[in-house]
């Protein structure tokens, strides 16, 4: 009696200390605060520091009141003045689905504003999150999110989407950008991302903050998927409609209407729920139009998945899993098996794979805004974008006559991965350096002929700042264009060595790379990787491979920071490397960058000019560091250091990159 009267006491007043639960007495904390999604100038709903909800409506000819969010139902009090008012239990952090009842009638919030979602538009809450900054409105260049409507063969139907672009976007109208389709869940739609998902925010906080690229996200509707039970129907949907509607009208169209790099190596499809299991099946069955992978508590791939898809290994740039820390309690948390065991065994299998867990989320909006914002920076590039901030990257350019091209531009097509020649292997190798005292991963490209009878000169090739060993053969196509090259008998069969340049970062006996190292002001960098790589990878590559093992037959080259490695670490070593290659070259070059003012670039100009084979400067003219490789240059002229000084029409990028790897690696070797 007594814990029912002091109920009726409770929900009769509209501000409350105390809560009852299962005959306990619970103190609230009374800092509430209106909703940040709440109609302006409306008090209520509003949130407490606990993620509590407390809702408020006038209905004084009502019998019944009822607050009802994420799926259950609290009661609400009615005051004298005709107010009824409800608290919720604590909420996890992030946006949630609530609604009135009304005497048995589910009504909307007039106070709050209104979203679709679960299948009807409905209102929704935002609950605070401790890391909420990665999606909060701020002071930065902003994207558009642009809405659509376009005619469908596959369906006969005028249809809707919305496609966000980044801030650049109607800048510099000859830019071109990857795409990444992006797929809502069951009951949800288009709109969802946008709205609910914020995926607009999310990157344009992660643009202004240097860790990803610039790409255009299409969120197009997924609803046409129909529930038919069936082993073949993973989740029990159909989605072979809207694989034809995505393959066959919103990607021609996205690529007809909008800059986009329309090619397999610069196109993304993900999703959260179903839209998991969407991109899961489709991408899949369709490699040639796909190769980054992201499943949002949508499934998992497996090695089986794997080993029954055609090209997989070769085609995949990264598959990336995430789950809420909330649904990976359940045994069965979502379709294919245990998501972290599939994705373990691909990583193992020589995989780029990512599994991420959001804390203390279950199957929800917060979850995949943080699975959008882990997945984002993983796409299509971000070396680039991270390079030397502060170090004189984005600086005015000014270019002298000297800085022109001194070859033609490659052939279209030249590193897109031809069917119809032989192909090269690549794969992770694990070493053990003893200059670092730990076990590293590097990767290895052994050429199509490749045999132990035979011996093969080798070309080392180094990543830039903030990226790693997968760099070269991920973002650029390193080995596409060596093979290519070979099938066409531009050069000689060759081994091509990718290492790990950081020498501060965490690399074990998995793929797992710790990115933190790359806040060091360069440290990972400097004497510590020369060591490695003179000491432990050499040696390695010499002893385990059949090579040549003399500075004739050995090169080195690198992009960005691997390319100011690449000129400190070769024309130090001419002893051990003939040929040496320095493309986007960042300030970290002896004597020309600044990063060490006092050490000769060329410590022994004499043997330079004796038996360097091939000196390579490359750079684009519309690169901000492009004042390093004319340093470099300047300094190779004026100690008459025969070399080649290389500048085209590219910027800080891949298509630098590929473009002077391919000119670079047609002199290397020669007799």
């Amino acid at each position: 009696m007594i814990n029912r009267l002091f109920t009726i006491f409770l929900f009769t007043v509209s501000v409350t200390p105390f809560c009852l639960a299962q005959n306990d007495l619970t103190v609230i904390k009374e800092d509430f605060k209106p909703a940040s999604t709440n109609q302006i100038g409306k008090e209520y709903p509003q949130v407490n520091s606990e993620g509590r909800v407390k809702a408020r409506i006038f209905a004084p000819s009502a019998l019944n009141v009822q607050l009802d969010i994420s799926g259950k139902k609290y009661p609400m009090a009615k005051d004298k003045n005709g107010f009824w008012t409800g608290i919720s239990e604590p909420m996890d952090e992030g946006d949630h689905y609530y609604q009135l009842v009304i005497d048995g009638a589910e009504v909307p919030d007039p106070s709050s504003t209104y979203i679709f979602g679960s299948g009807s538009w409905r209102n929704h809450i935002e609950i605070p999150a401790k890391d909420e900054d990665f999606y909060a409105l701020k002071n930065v260049p902003h994207g558009q999110l642009r809405e659509l409507r376009y005619f469908s063969k596959t369906t006969n139907s005028i249809r809707h989407s919305f496609v966000y672009t980044p801030p650049e976007y109607d800048k510099d109208l000859t830019r071109r950008y990857p795409v990444l389709y992006l797929q809502h869940g069951y009951s949800e739609g288009e709109s969802g991302w946008g709205a609910q998902g914020h995926a607009g925010l999310i990157m344009d906080n992660l643009l202004a903050e240097g860790k990803t690229v610039p790409f255009i996200i299409v969120m197009e509707n997924g609803g046409i998927s129909e529930r038919i039970e069936g082993p073949r129907n993973p989740g029990g949907f159909d989605f072979s409609v809207f694989q034809r509607t995505l393959l066959d009208d919103v990607i021609p169209y996205i690529d007809a209407n909008f800059r986009t790099i329309a090619d397999q190596q610069h196109r993304a499809m993900a999703g959260l729920s179903m839209g998991g299991m969407q991109t899961r099946v489709i991408t899949l069955a369709n490699l040639d139009t796909f190769s980054y992978i992201g499943l949002f508590s949508g499934g998992s791939i497996s090695m089986a998945d794997m080993n029954k898809t055609p090209g997989f290994k070769e085609k995949v740039k990264l598959v990336f899993v995430g789950y809420g820390g909330r649904e990976l309690e359940k045994k069965n948390p979502g379709f294919g098996g245990d998501p972290k065991a599939n994705t373990d065994s691909l990583k193992m299998a020589g995989i780029n794979t990512c599994f991420y867990v959001s804390p203390k989320t279950a199957h929800e909006w917060q979850t995949w805004r943080r699975c959008l914002h882990e997945f984002a920076p993983l796409l299509f590039h971000q070396g680039a974008l991270n390079a030397h901030r502060g170090g004189g990257f984005g600086a005015p350019i000014k270019l002298g006559p000297d800085d022109k091209p001194a070859f033609l531009d490659p052939p279209v097509g030249f590193n897109v991965q031809r069917k119809n020649i032989s192909h090269g292997t690549l794969i992770n190798v694990q070493y053990d350096s003893k200059s670092l005292g730990k076990k590293r991963l590097m990767r290895v490209y052994t050429p199509p002929t490749y045999s132990s009878k035979k011996k093969y000169p080798v070309l080392y090739l180094l990543h830039g700042y903030g990226e790693d060993n997968r760099q070269w053969t991920e973002w650029c196509q390193a080995d596409n264009i060596i093979d290519n090259l070979i099938a066409d008998g531009k050069i000689k069969p060759m081994i091509v060595v990718f290492p790990n340049c950081d020498a501060k970062l965490t690399v074990s006996d998995t793929l797992k790379t710790d990115r933190s190292g790359a806040q060091d002001k360069f440290e990972g960098y400097r004497k510590s990787f020369e060591d490695d790589l003179l000491k432990d990878i050499i040696p390695y590559i010499d002893s385990h491979y059949s090579v040549y093992s003399d500075a004739r037959h050995r090169a080195l080259a690198g992009l960005s920071m691997g390319g100011g490695q690449a000129l400190n670490i070769g024309l130090s070593n001419i002893g051990t490397f003939a040929y040496v290659g320095g493309f986007s070259s960042a300030p970290n070059a002896n004597k020309v960058g600044g990063m060490y003012p006092d050490v000769e670039l060329v410590p022994d100009i004499k043997t330079a000019k004796e038996k360097l084979k091939l000196l390579w400067i490359g750079c684009g003219n519309k690169d901000g560091l492009i004042r390093v490789s004319q340093g470099a240059h300047q300094y190779f002229k004026e100690k008459g250091i025969p070399h080649i000084w290389h500048v085209d029409t590219n910027a800080h990028d891949n298509t630098e990159w590929d473009n002077n790897l391919y000119l670079f690696v047609q002199h290397l070797f020669k007799k």
